[in-house]
């Protein structure tokens, strides 16, 4: 098993723990669902939170990834957060979640 330090995370990464902690989730961090590894996984909800970052992941292999991921019973939601800053990534997180609570 690999052990994997805050510090190997992304600036991005460390800023969405945050916000997800003072949201008060609970939340795992580099999660396997094989043969894939989500950034966050909030087993409670069923979410999956991907840090995309200001470029993005190549759109074509995220699509074919989700729907991939949204095939396995632990997952019913997936979020790709795009901002770098707390301030972008509370907003996109807010604004996801609520749309995700306001489905159900």
């Amino acid at each position: 098993m690999i052990m994997i330090k805050p510090t190997d995370y992304t600036k991005q990464e460390n800023i969405i723990a945050e916000c997800l902690s003072d949201f008060g989730m609970r939340y795992d961090q580099q999660y396997s669902f094989y043969p894939y590894t989500v950034d966050f996984f909030i087993a409670d909800s069923k979410i999956v939170i991907e840090a995309d970052g200001v470029y993005g992941h190549l759109k074509k292999r995220d699509r074919l990834r989700d729907s991939n991921l949204m095939k396995h019973s632990s997952v019913e939601w997936i979020l790709h957060i795009i901002g770098t800053t707390k301030r972008e990534v509370e907003e996109e997180l807010w604004q996801g979640l609520s749309k995700l609570s306001e489905s159900e």
